[in-house]
C-alpha cells in the first residue's frame, strides 16, 4: 500500500505587524471574553454622543446659557423650537433648517395687516367723489328768467317817483314863466299862453314817461345782469366744488394705494434681513454640524490611515511548513480480514476467495 505525504504551509506575519494589526482592530472593536463588554470606536455610533447626567440624581442636565451643565430646567439653553438643550458629550447635532427668524415673522405679520389696508380710503374716496356729484348737480339746471326778481332795486319807484316830482316841479315853474311872460305882454290867458302851456305840459308827460322808462328799464337790466352774474358764479362755485371733492377723492385713492404700497415695501425690506438673518445662522449651523461630524469621524480616519500604512509596508513574513506520512490502521486491518474471511465461509470454501486469486485457473 503507497504511502501519502501530507505537507502544510502558513505564511506569518513579522511580531511587530502582528502586534500592530492586533492593537488596531482591537481599538476599533472588541469583545471582553470574560464580561462579554463591547469596547472600541466601533462599538457605538459617532452621531450619538454620551448623555451627561447629574451625578447624585442621575438624571440628564441641560445645557446652560453659558455653556455649562444644569440640572434646572429653567436655566437651560432652547432651541428653535423652544425645547431645552440636552447636556451630551460628544456626538453630532442633527440635520435641521432654521426656522422664520423674528424679523420675517413680523414681516409675515405685517403683510397680513396690510391686506386691504386701502379700501377704508378707497371709501372715503367714493364718499369725496359723490360729494362732488351732488356739488356739480345744480350746476346742469337751466337759468331761471325770473330770477332777476330777487335783484330788484326795491328802491326805484322812489326814485321815479322823485324825479317825476322834480320834473313837475320844473314843469310848474316853466308854467309861472310862460304866465308871467304872457302879463308882460298884455295877454291874460288868451290863446297863446294856452298853447304854450299845453305845449309845456305834452313835454312834461313825455318827459315824465321816457324818464321813468328809462328808469325801470336801467333797474330791470342792471337786476337781469346781477341774476345773471350770480346764477354764473354759482354754477362756477358748483363746478369746482364739483371738481375739488373729485380731486379730493383722487388724492385719498391714492393715499390708500401708496400706504399700501409703503406697507409692502417695509414688508419686502423686513423679510430681506429676515431672509439675510436665516441664511446666515443655518451657515453657521451646518459649519459647526460639518466640525462635528469631523470630530465624531476623525478616529476612523485615523485608523484608516494607519491601515494604509500598514498595507504599504514591505511584508518579509516567514513561511511555516510541516509534513506528515499517515500510517495504516491496525483496527483498520482486522475489520478487513474479518470480512474477507466471513465472505469465504458464506461460500462453503474457507479459501475459496484466496484460492481463486491465487490460482485463477482452477488447476
Amino acid at each position: 500500500m503507497a504511502e501519502e505525504s501530507i505537507v502544510k504551509s502558513m505564511q506569518l506575519l513579522p511580531e511587530y505587524q502582528e502586534k500592530f494589526l492586533k492593537d488596531l482592530l482591537a481599538n476599533v472593536y472588541q469583545v471582553d471574553e470574560e464580561t462579554g463588554t463591547i469596547s472600541g470606536i466601533a462599538a457605538q455610533s459617532p452621531l450619538f454622543g454620551t448623555p451627561v447626567t447629574d451625578p447624585e440624581t442621575g438624571e440628564q442636565m441641560y445645557v446652560a446659557a453659558d455653556g455649562t451643565y444644569t440640572s434646572d430646567i429653567g436655566m437651560a439653553q432652547t432651541d428653535q423650537y423652544g425645547e431645552p438643550v440636552l447636556a451630551v458629550e460628544g456626538g453630532v447635532a442633527a440635520p435641521d433648517i432654521i426656522r422664520f427668524t423674528d424679523p420675517q415673522v413680523e414681516a409675515i405679520r405685517l403683510a397680513q395687516e396690510q391686506t386691504g389696508v386701502y379700501e377704508p380710503r378707497l371709501e372715503e374716496a367714493l364718499s369725496a367723489y359723490e360729494e362732488g356729484m351732488e356739488a356739480i348737480r345744480p350746476t346742469i339746471g337751466a337759468y331761471d328768467p325770473t330770477s332777476y326778481q330777487q335783484y330788484y332795486d326795491p328802491f326805484v319807484e322812489q326814485v321815479i317817483d322823485t324825479t317825476l316830482a322834480d320834473i313837475q316841479r320844473q314843469s310848474d315853474i316853466e308854467r309861472g314863466r310862460i304866465g308871467a311872460e304872457a302879463v308882460g305882454q298884455g295877454a291874460f290867458g288868451g290863446s297863446r299862453q294856452a298853447v304854450a302851456e299845453q305845449e309845456l305840459a305834452r313835454n312834461t308827460a313825455e318827459q315824465m314817461a321816457r324818464t321813468g322808462a328809462q328808469l325801470r328799464s336801467a333797474a330791470y337790466t342792471g337786476a337781469q345782469q346781477q341774476a345773471q352774474s350770480a346764477f354764473e358764479n354759482q354754477m362756477k362755485r358748483g363746478q369746482s366744488a364739483g371738481q375739488l371733492f373729485q380731486g379730493l377723492g383722487t388724492g385719498i385713492g391714492a393715499l390708500g394705494e401708496a400706504a399700501q404700497a409703503l406697507g409692502q415695501k417695509d414688508v419686502n425690506a423686513l423679510f430681506n434681513i429676515g431672509s439675510l438673518e436665516q441664511q446666515q445662522l443655518q451657515r453657521e449651523f451646518d459649519v459647526q454640524r460639518a466640525g462635528q461630524l469631523e470630530e465624531a469621524y476623525e478616529p476612523f480616519a485615523r485608523f484608516s490611515y494607519m491601515r494604509d500604512i500598514l498595507q504599504g509596508i514591505p511584508s518579509s513574513g516567514t513561511a511555516l511548513s510541516a509534513a506528515a506520512t499517515p500510517q495504516a490502521s491496525p483496527l483498520g486491518n482486522a475489520l478487513a480480514y474479518g470480512s474477507a474471511i466471513s465472505s469465504a465461509q458464506g461460500q462453503g470454501n474457507i479459501y475459496g476467495g484466496l484460492g481463486s486469486l491465487m490460482n485463477p485457473s482452477g488447476a
